[in-house]
């Protein structure tokens, strides 16, 4: 019985040194779990462990822990997070790391918590053209509600607005301005360009904003009668060709236009008369006739401003057109038209501009016009006194007035259209 006894406390004794343990050795949860910023698309997750395997999770509040990746216990305790996997406009979330062995999974140690939010819309508040392809612009950017101030990945300010160019056919560019600038100077661009606005934050960017700004191109015509009589309106009809929008010419009335005229090509032009022009039909740009000069129709830069949009055209011109302008003549003629041989005439005519001029009268011979004398014109009035003649028959008469100036402008040589004087 007592070697029996003694067998099976041995074997009592020696189960008793090899029993398993009551519970599972997990590991201990890791230490010192930071973030930061890695890049502008990457946040860099750090741990404090001892060599063992990781675990990476994401969690919203009172969410559920969701699993990312998992790191091998001979990697470095870090990881790169990509800012893509996160949902956008978020409260707050944070990371999560586990270490594991074979018995399970340590308690998570979390980081700190932090938004992700995007930055607000920006809201454009005025555009003005500072050259023919380029605009100045104004914004507001309100800043967005910080659900975890101070966070690691915090970046001060509101974030940076952008500016969104859709350019003429398939073509697109953008412009971002600093951060914390509320107004700036576009790009040159080309014409028609929509223009709008956005913001970026290091989460990403907003939504554009509703209010559009279209700097677009605006294209005058202008024709110009190539001669016009003292005085006499000046036929000048103009017309206008508004793109704001590719390929959309717009209908618009009320564009104000300027004719404006010189005396030579080296001269400063001047406006002489101001319109509202239209972009449906040719309209009226006249005016009197009052010397040679050159025209040419100006558009100065237009801006209109709407609820949902701002549109931007620049100051536009025609190119230069020259009219000729002649002297009128009022009257010419003999007094009586119809006389007895040898009987007394008077010579008379009235031209406009009534200038002192000293002008030539001529006469047909039936193959050609011939020099009769001179005719002198005082402000305006000639008048010469004479005979009929003595031959029977009619002679047919004109008078020629030469280029005078006139308030700086130069009125072209002009010849009247023939009178006759008939003998009986």
């Amino acid at each position: 019985m007592r070697k029996i006894a003694l067998a099976v406390t041995a074997v009592a004794a020696l189960s008793a040194g090899l029993q398993t343990p009551a519970f599972a050795a997990v590991p201990d949860a890791p230490t010192d779990v930071k973030i930061s910023w890695a890049d502008s698309n990457n946040i860099k997750l750090t741990w404090v462990d001892t060599d063992l395997a990781n675990s990476v999770f994401w969690q919203f509040p009172g969410g559920n822990e969701l699993k990312f990746a998992d790191v091998t216990s001979t990697a470095p305790n870090e990881f790169l997070v990509p800012k893509s996997i996160f949902s956008r406009n978020v409260d707050k979330m944070k990371l999560i790391v586990k270490s594991s062995n074979a018995d399970g999974a340590s308690a998570p140690a979390p980081s700190a918590e932090f938004d992700t939010f995007l930055p607000a819309v920006p809201a454009l508040k005025d555009a003005n053209l500072v050259a023919v392809s380029t605009a100045s612009i104004s914004w507001t950017l309100a800043a967005v509600a910080d659900q975890t101030p101070g966070d690691p990945l915090d970046v001060a300010g509101p974030g940076s607005v952008k500016a969104n160019i859709d350019l003429p056919g398939t073509a697109t560019n953008s412009h971002t301005f600093a951060a914390g600038q509320t107004s700036g100077v576009l790009p040159p661009v080309a014409r028609p360009a929509a223009i709008r606005l956005s913001a970026v934050n290091e989460w990403g960017e907003s939504a554009q904003d509703a209010k559009v700004l279209r700097v677009g191109s605006l294209a005058a015509g202008i024709t110009v009668p190539a001669r016009a009589v003292y005085g006499a309106r000046l036929a000048i009809k103009s017309t206008l060709d508004l793109f704001t929008s590719e390929g959309r010419e717009e209908r618009a009335s009320g564009i104000k236009v300027e004719l404006q005229a010189r005396a030579k090509s080296t001269d400063a032009w001047k406006t002489y008369g101001r319109y509202a022009g239209n972009t449906t039909a040719a309209f009226d740009t006249g005016i009197a006739s009052l010397g040679n000069r050159q025209y040419r129709l100006l558009v100065p830069a237009r801006k209109i401003v709407g609820t949902n949009v701002i549109a931007l055209t620049p100051a536009t011109s025609t190119s230069a057109k020259s009219s000729t302008t002649l002297t009128k003549f009022i009257s010419a003629g003999f007094t009586p038209a119809v006389a007895n041989r040898g009987a007394n005439v008077d010579l008379s005519a009235r031209i406009s501009p009534a200038s002192t001029v000293k002008a030539r009268l001529q006469f047909w011979d039936g193959r050609s016009w011939f020099d009769a004398g001179p005719l002198q014109f005082n402000k305006g009035y000639a008048l010469q006194h004479g005979s009929a003649g003595d031959e029977p028959g009619s002679a047919r008469f004109r008078i020629t007035v030469p280029a005078v100036l006139v308030n700086g402008l130069t009125v072209s040589a002009t010849t009247s259209s023939a009178f006759t004087l008939t003998v009986r």
